[in-house]
């Protein structure tokens, strides 16, 4: 299988008994859940469809594996094989979001369907048994109660229609953790809320209305409501569903009473309406408007108001505490301050305070503030060589409006979704992917120190090693 892994621990120091392999750790919920778990003790092997990881799931993993995709049988089969034992537990958190699948059904149900079985059937091969996975709300149609409604009773009505594409995907992959079960596994499954966080960017589902809402706030815009902005939807802040995740995998098998070890994960419930209320506590001037997404719409409709709290808070100990205002504010001050951050980002790259950005501006801004002096992977890494190759890719895109001119309102717009530090960061991690397998000169698994400065010698490269990596004379290079 064509993927991509590199070790931050070597791989005899990773214990087994208290390893997590995260699948679709780059996601929203998989990047919260990666930081949750590895603050609780466990062991992180982060893996996921794109090649390279954000910076932020290599802060915590200790392994990471790039280019794996759930529908690759064998790209999955070696994942587990090489990373999964008895003792892991693993989380599959790819799946497509709902107006996503709402939009590709065939590409949502070869990922959520047909991933998972491919996750089941590899972790069957090594005798690997605790599997959670994050159900929705989704998964609820118009004969669910809609107040206080239960995990347990999408087991009891394994028939009842929920009315979309999304929720019978879900309720396919339920049925196949029961086979699991039936089969020695360990199958748990938690019934997620729409999640609530302070990330820049999200996927394209029904809840994320309140996160488009938020960030519109947080830049002074008008917001169009997608949904009626009177129904009530279930709603949890990250920091609550990390702490009920955690909680779910956690604790033992003979405290999860109910049918198929599955869970709410509950928060909070409000409408459109009292978010907005809520948000021009603190933006008095912030303006919406309707605009009825049909497929947002009916969601929103059919899905239960409240999750019960009475299982969660019995058989792991939670409960939410994050109320509406608390929620509110942190999220828009997050906001408010990564633009902040952004627009002194800007200034300090126009020195000249010209309004725009050159290249000659945006190269001495990079060499000066994001190059010198700084380390990363064990040896000493300048990144000059990568300055001008960031020039060139990152002045097109910060152009939005294509004429020529990189504008603060163009900058704006990129560094919502992109900052200079990460893009050089990100280059250097691309160097890095490159680099390692290169350096391991006599293809033993590891890169020696004379393996390494044959390499740097080649290739012409001025960075040395550092005395650490002197000292311990190799670093793990891992399988590629």
């Amino acid at each position: 299988p064509n993927s991509f892994e590199y070790h931050v621990l070597p791989r005899s120091q990773i214990p087994m008994a208290s390893r997590t392999l995260i699948i679709g750790a780059a996601g929203a919920v998989g990047k919260e859940l990666s930081r949750a778990l590895k603050n609780a003790g466990s062991v992180i092997i982060a893996a996921d469809r794109h090649e390279h990881l954000p910076s932020s799931i290599k802060g915590v993993a200790s392994v990471l594996v790039g280019g794996v995709d759930v529908r690759d049988e064998r790209a999955v089969s070696a994942l587990i094989r090489e990373h999964a034992c008895p003792k892991t537990t693993v989380w599959n958190l790819a799946a497509p979001l709902s107006v996503e699948t709402a939009l590709s059904p065939g590409v949502a149900e070869a990922v959520t369907v047909k991933g998972m079985r491919n996750v089941l059937s590899a972790m069957s091969a090594v005798g690997c048994r605790r599997i959670c996975f994050t159900d929705s709300i989704g998964s609820f149609g118009a004969e669910a109660p809609r107040h206080g409604v239960k995990a347990s009773w999408l087991v009891a009505n394994p028939g009842q229609d929920p009315g979309s594409d999304y929720g019978r995907q879900k309720r396919a992959v339920r049925e196949m953790l029961s086979d699991f079960e039936l089969s020695g596994g360990d199958p748990r499954f938690a019934v997620l809320p729409g999640v609530i966080h302070t990330q820049p960017v999200w996927g394209n589902g029904t809840t994320e209305y309140a996160l488009d809402a938020i960030r519109a706030a947080a830049s002074g815009k008008p917001f169009a409501c997608p949904i009626d902005p009177d129904v009530v939807l279930p709603m949890i802040f990250v920091d609550d569903l990390m702490r009920g995740l955690v909680s779910l995998q956690f604790a033992k098998k003979s405290e999860l009473r109910e049918p198929q070890r599955g869970y709410n994960i509950p928060g909070l419930s409000f409408t459109a309406n009292q978010l907005f209320h809520e948000i021009r506590q603190h933006v008095p001037g912030f303006e919406t408007y309707q605009n009825i997404n049909p497929d947002m719409n009916k969601f929103a409709k059919l899905w239960p108001s409240t999750l019960s709290a009475e299982e969660p808070l019995r058989d792991l100990e939670y409960e939410p505490l994050v109320s509406l205002p608390r929620m509110v504010a942190h999220v828009l001050n997050s906001h408010s301050a990564r633009r902040l951050s952004n627009r002194a980002a800007f200034r300090s790259i126009d020195a000249g305070e010209t309004g725009r950005i050159d290249a000659a501006a945006l190269a001495k801004y990079v060499r000066k503030y994001l190059v010198t002096g700084r380390e990363t992977q064990g040896f000493r890494i300048t990144r000059h060589e990568l300055v001008d190759k960031f020039v060139r890719k990152a002045l097109p895109e910060m152009d939005a409006d294509q004429d020529g001119r990189v504008t603060l309102d163009d900058f704006m717009k990129w560094s919502s979704k992109n900052s200079a530090e990460k893009r050089i960061q990100d280059l250097v991690d691309d160097f890095v992917a490159t680099a390692l397998p290169e350096m391991d000169v006599d293809n033993d698994g590891f890169v020696s120190l004379d393996d390494f400065m044959k390499w740097s010698w080649n290739n012409e490269v001025e960075n040395r090693v550092d005395d650490f990596l002197v000292q311990k004379l190799k670093v793990q290079a891992s399988s590629f």
